[in-house]
């Protein structure tokens, strides 16, 4: 029996998909390592947990109760074969289908697309492109790749977002104003995510943040 790489599921969620009530699916296994992930366990590749049924049954019990589901990780585009057919269950039986991915693989991206089986992308921005290395833990450069699949979702007419999740070593004037500029230039909504452990926002970085936003000409959104 086919097993898929999902590593836990929130049932019930308002936030992972804009003014949608949905379910969040996580896969387990990504290209990054980032240093302040919030779902590090989630980091590693693991055995397929769930069986294709489990995954049908669950969604079929909340057909008219949410309404999207949401695929997250991890990096789900990692396991697109995978993503690919739960997300085309996920369709048929009525749900909006929510992605939120590094943007590491456009070709895995616009195959989603091609298939109309992503309503809406939240896509990260690690950082600016010198320090994208330092910021994905990696040491290859996802920076051309992650700009490449926001043009993407941009001309294939895709709702999307993109967010940059700032934490200490970035929490900087100059990298937030040269982050700043790649938003600029891709004319895309700056939204800045504060770094969170344990489910509390590091204070000090939101204090520099709203201290930088009254300062700044460049207005951007602070989560």
């Amino acid at each position: 029996m086919q097993k898929f790489h999902i590593g836990g599921i929130t049932p019930f969620t308002s936030i992972d998909f804009p003014e949608k009530l949905s379910c969040v699916f996580y896969f387990q296994g990504c290209v990054f390592r980032c240093p302040y992930c919030h779902n590090a366990e989630f980091q590693e590749k693991k055995e397929a947990k769930y069986s294709f049924s489990e995954v049908a049954d669950f969604l079929k019990e909340r057909v008219g109760l949410l309404d999207a589901v949401v695929f997250s990780g991890g990096e789900p585009l990692l396991f697109v074969n995978e993503l690919s057919e739960l997300a085309s269950f996920a369709k048929k039986k009525g749900f909006l289908v929510g992605l939120h991915t590094t943007g590491y693989s456009p070709e895995k991206l616009r195959k989603l697309i091609d298939e109309k089986l992503v309503d809406w992308v939240g896509i990260d921005l690690k950082s600016h492109k010198d320090f994208y290395p330092e910021a994905s833990g990696v040491k290859k450069n996802f920076f051309p790749e992650t700009i490449e699949s926001i043009k993407l979702l941009k001309e294939q007419n895709v709702d999307f977002e993109v967010r940059t999740t700032v934490y200490k070593d970035i929490a900087d004037k100059n990298s937030i104003e040269n982050i700043l500029s790649v938003y600029e230039k891709l004319g895309v909504n700056p939204v800045f995510q504060v770094y969170s452990e344990n489910g509390k926002r590091d204070t000090e970085i939101l204090a520099f943040l709203n201290n930088f936003l009254k300062q700044s000409p460049s207005s951007f959104k602070i989560r």
